[in-house]
């Protein structure tokens, strides 16, 4: 069995014939073709229904397609792994970061990697938790550090770390007499929120939501430093992570919310049946010795 003729096999399912196909190939679509049918007959199965209109799968071609796929994914990976086995210290590591992670506590433990690998670079990407996630399943980065749970479907994971939301206010601020309040006092405020690019964003509209209201959202950021500059102009009131709120200017009023899902829960993850490089491998291991 050919490996090029289980690549034309697989461009003929993902570009839905062959057609497209040869000109995604540039490759004559007899060629295509007689690639499919040499499959079929030397496997003795018929992988298209020919009777609909467009090329269909039958039950077989499913499973046959599926399995092409892992094995043209080892096939593309099989120099990587041979590196790996060699045990190259080298490599380069593509991460993505939430832009409302304690990047201090992170630094600090990419330092101590950088020690024993001093080879291994680094792409350090900053973004909020759904980009990530899409960006890992494009195969755009190799590490996600976002907000917990993800599908187990489709992510590994390990936390990292938990901690408390906490509303920030102006110190002229009304709520700012309170070291306490309950998420319905919020209803009549308005929001400095992330924006949808966050799962922070949507905790926050789904706690409001359960206390029998919608946050009026008068400013959407996605660097949360412009917070400081929305907050001193009075533009409204925030709900952040206490490791952002530490680096925010003493000034500032936080008070604690009394809702059980002003929590959350920052992991590392990495899409499940991706070959990770060696120094990838390495980066991961050594995050789980230090959590």
């Amino acid at each position: 069995m050919d490996i090029k003729h289980m690549q034309y096999f697989v461009e003929v399912v993902n570009q839905k014939g062959m057609t497209n196909a040869s000109k995604s190939l540039y490759i004559a679509q007899p060629t295509i073709s007689k690639a499919i049918k040499d499959l079929e007959e030397e496997l003795d199965i018929v992988l298209f229904d020919r009777s609909k209109r467009q090329l269909v799968l039958t039950d077989a071609g499913r499973i046959f397609y599926q399995k092409c796929k892992e094995i043209l994914t080892l096939y593309k990976d099989l120099p990587k792994e041979i590196n790996s086995l060699l045990g190259l210290e080298t490599g380069h590591i593509s991460i993505g970061l939430s832009a409302v992670m304690n990047m201090n506590k992170f630094i600090h433990i990419l330092g101590e990697f950088h020690q024993k690998y001093p080879d291994v670079t680094y792409n350090l990407v900053e973004n909020g938790g759904k980009m990530i996630e899409t960006q890992l399943i494009n195969d755009e980065i190799d590490i996600g550090i976002t907000t917990l749970p993800v599908d187990q479907t489709i992510f590994h994971s390990i936390p990292l770390y938990q901690e408390e939301l906490k509303l920030i206010v102006n110190p002229e601020h009304h709520l700012a007499k309170y070291d306490e309040i309950d998420m319905h006092m919020l209803k009549d405020e308005d929001f400095i929120l992330f924006n949808e690019d966050f799962y922070l964003n949507d905790k926050i509209i789904e706690t409001a939501k359960n206390s029998g209201f919608v946050p009026n959202t008068i400013s959407k950021i996605s660097q949360w430093n412009f917070i400081e500059n929305l907050l001193n102009a009075h533009l409204g009131v925030s709900i952040l992570p206490e490791n952002i709120v530490s680096m925010l200017d003493q000034n500032f009023k936080n008070i604690k919310i009394n809702n059980s899902s002003m929590r959350w829960e920052l992991g590392v993850i990495w899409k499940k049946d991706k070959y990770l490089s060696y120094a990838t491998r390495q980066w991961i291991d050594f995050l789980k010795a230090r959590l």
